[in-house]
């Protein structure tokens, strides 16, 4: 027995719109992958030392007022500097020693630089000046010091030039111009000095050689560059840095069918309008655009206003089951121009009876 099978027109029609409906493909999103090329600056530390050294001074003499006003004292300012300066210092492989001279005392032994230990020496400097100002002596005493050292010292001498004058010592000058025969040392008289006796005691100093000086305390307070030009340098430049970077460039949304003469939002439409309105709420400098269209069945007048209610479905469908503000929500309608298949046929007009989604505003 045979049998034939036989479809009206509608029939078919009925199932080639649900093929087209039923694989299509959801809403993707678009990206974009960008070169982007960008100038780094970079610092480079290069050393100018090789080790450093601080001889502190914590006599009584630096008990003197600089600031009535605050009771601050030569010991405080200068205690207080040497902290704020070593916290920037960078950890270039420096040795590094800490020493009172009033009298010779270790504070920290010259070793490799090590910030936090450093930081907690400062810190245990006596909270309060007293006692004499051996000065000369405490020169005398990192020569032993620096006979083990290679490479270039820089000495740090916090003082305000004042000393005990004790009989058959030789003089604080005296000792830092043999150390700078015998060694690669500069001195850098940080002075706190108010008398100029002092202040000529300190410039004597300064003439072990010809990069040794003095700094007023004042300029090394404000000029960070006094310390760290004495230990390193800044080498500046820029390095060109190329890095690839993905961006969202666009959502491609498939179009929304109508049924003949409606303007209904049909269930496949209603999950490709369910991804423009995720991806709204994810993106909230785009906007999207809804185009109405129509078939050409009825007269231009009326296909017009039905590409408009079309295109309202789908408006409202966005605001009020993703609350996407209507500011973010382009209608536009054509009615029946612009067909993207043939009205002849019913599988073509069934294409044309549609409303297209274009998103925008991305960057």
């Amino acid at each position: 027995m045979n049998f034939k099978l036989t479809f009206s027109p509608i029939a078919i029609a009925i199932m080639l719109i649900g093929f087209f409906t039923s694989t299509l493909p959801a809403a993707e999103i678009i990206t974009e992958t960008d070169i982007v090329q960008r100038v780094v600056p970079k610092e480079d530390f290069i050393k100018t030392a090789d080790n450093f050294i601080i001889l502190f001074d914590s006599s009584s003499s630096m008990k003197e007022f600089v600031n009535k006003g605050t009771k601050e004292t030569k010991y405080d300012v200068v205690r207080k500097i040497l902290a704020e300066r070593q916290r920037v210092l960078p950890d270039l492989g420096y040795n590094a020693g800490l020493y009172l001279y009033t009298p010779f005392q270790e504070v920290y032994p010259m070793q490799p630089y090590d910030p936090a230990k450093f930081a907690a020496a400062i810190d245990s400097l006596p909270a309060e000046p007293k006692g004499r100002t051996p000065l000369p002596q405490g020169i005398r005493e990192i020569g032993p010091v620096l006979e083990k050292l290679s490479g270039k010292t820089a000495v740090f001498i916090f003082s305000d030039g004042t000393f005990d004058d004790l009989t058959g010592v030789k003089l604080p000058e005296v000792h830092t111009r043999e150390l700078a025969e015998k060694h690669n040392v500069c001195f850098y008289m940080i002075s706190s000095a108010t008398k100029w006796q002092a202040e000529k005691r300190l410039t004597d100093m300064a003439k072990a050689n010809a990069c040794s000086r003095v700094i007023p305390i004042e300029a090394f307070i404000n000029n960070p560059e006094y310390m760290t030009g004495a230990l390193y340098t800044v080498k500046a430049s820029a390095v060109v840095e190329t890095t690839t970077e993905t961006r969202i460039a666009g959502l491609k949304a498939q179009n929304g069918n109508f049924d003949f003469d409606k303007h209904d939002i049909r269930p496949e439409f209603q999950s490709e309008l369910d991804e423009v309105g995720k991806f709204l709420q994810n993106n909230p400098d785009a906007y999207v655009m809804l185009v109405g269209y129509a078939d050409s069945i009825g007269s231009e007048e009326y296909n017009l206003d039905l590409s408009l209610r079309r295109a309202n479905s789908a408006a409202n469908y966005l605001a009020s089951n993703h609350d996407i503000e209507r500011d973010r929500i382009v209608v536009n309608y054509y009615g029946e121009a612009n067909p993207i298949a043939s009205n002849d046929t019913e599988e073509g007009r069934a294409q044309n009876r549609r409303v297209e989604i274009a998103v925008g505003g991305l960057r």
